[in-house]
């Protein structure tokens, strides 16, 4: 599994650091607004075949160049220090939208889009705006409610985990209403909650996933991205069950991760692309969620048929306007 997360296979770049594929598509089979080539590029703070979070971020780049015809580029691993003079570079280089993959880029984002008026930025997960500067955000504590149905459901010894990279709101939001998801069904059950101080450390967030399963939770929500792998293999090793983020993480480690909240960041990116293109992108904060089909639940693995139908049926019900479950937007 460590072979997911080994060797970036990034291409060498400029000034900007370690950039990935740069192909462009010819854009004489597109109805494009905007003059002369999109040019589109992705700025993630971690490594873009992490399985999760910027993996997502790279499909939905890629979604870009196939649906839209535009040139594309990506780098990956950037450090904070290093976010305003990536995203300068890219827009000298008439990059016509410039992704920032994280609320980490809120700031640089709004420092230097005033420098480049023609020029369109969007911080995914962000809050902030500007004349030129957008952001989304997911309908934050959502997903969390419906893992903690399917954790409380599921465990054998009453105790569940959530092993998380920072107490930050979009993180805290969902950590919130998984622990009432658990004890909607499960009162008994207890919620432990480790942060490992980063999206990416496999050895930290794996040894946080060791003592919460050496405290008897055996069932832990793995909201990481690169880290993830991690957790997961300590989970295997301890014969517990998992649930990934983001993206059906099943694949990572299959007889252990039994589903995994989704967040539809492929589509996301298309659509604000597409609305850049076009030139009606408006400075404000998109929030999308499971009404607007942006989340949902992956699909159940070696779960019980009642524990999928109970959590499937408060899902229509939270859809129908039965019930509301507290979130951050």
């Amino acid at each position: 599994m460590l072979a997911l997360v080994a060797g970036c296979g990034s291409k060498p770049a400029n000034e900007t650091g370690k950039q990935g594929n740069t192909s462009t598509t010819s854009n004489s089979n597109t109805n494009s607004d905007t003059k002369g080539e999109f040019k589109v590029a992705l700025i993630a703070p971690g490594a873009v075949n992490d399985g999760g979070w910027n993996a997502s971020a790279l499909q939905g780049l890629n979604e870009i160049q196939a649906k839209l015809g535009a040139k594309i580029a990506y780098t990956e691993k950037v450090a904070p220090a290093n976010y305003t003079q990536v995203i300068r570079t890219y827009a000298r280089q008439g990059y016509n939208l410039i992704f920032g993959h994280s609320f980490d880029f809120d700031e640089a984002m709004k420092s230097v889009a005033p420098e480049f008026p023609n020029t369109q930025f969007v911080v995914i997960n962000g809050s902030v705006t500007g004349p030129n500067l957008a952001s989304t955000s997911f309908k934050f504590g959502e997903l969390g409610y419906f893992t903690g149905m399917t954790a409380g459901l599921i465990t054998k010894s009453n105790k569940v985990g959530v092993v998380a990279p920072m107490a930050a709101p979009t993180v805290t939001a969902d950590i919130d209403t998984f622990k009432e998801g658990v004890a909607k069904v499960n009162p008994k059950a207890s919620v432990a909650v480790s942060y490992v101080g980063s999206w990416e450390d496999i050895p930290k967030a794996k040894e946080a996933a060791k003592a919460l399963l050496s405290q008897g939770n055996d069932v832990l929500l793995v909201m990481g991205n690169s880290f993830s792998i991690g957790v997961f293999q300590a989970c295997k090793d301890a014969n517990a069950k998992a649930i990934g983020w983001v993206t059906d993480q099943n694949f990572m480690a299959p007889d252990t991760i039994v589903t995994s909240g989704l967040q539809s960041v492929e589509a996301l990116y298309l659509k604000i692309a597409e609305t850049a293109k076009k030139g009606k992108l408006e400075p404000q904060h998109y929030v999308y969620g499971m009404k607007d089909g942006a989340q949902s639940l992956a699909p159940f693995k070696n779960v019980p048929q009642d524990v999928v139908d109970k959590v499937q049926s408060a899902v229509k019900d939270y859809l129908d306007g039965k019930f509301s479950i507290k979130t951050l937007y």
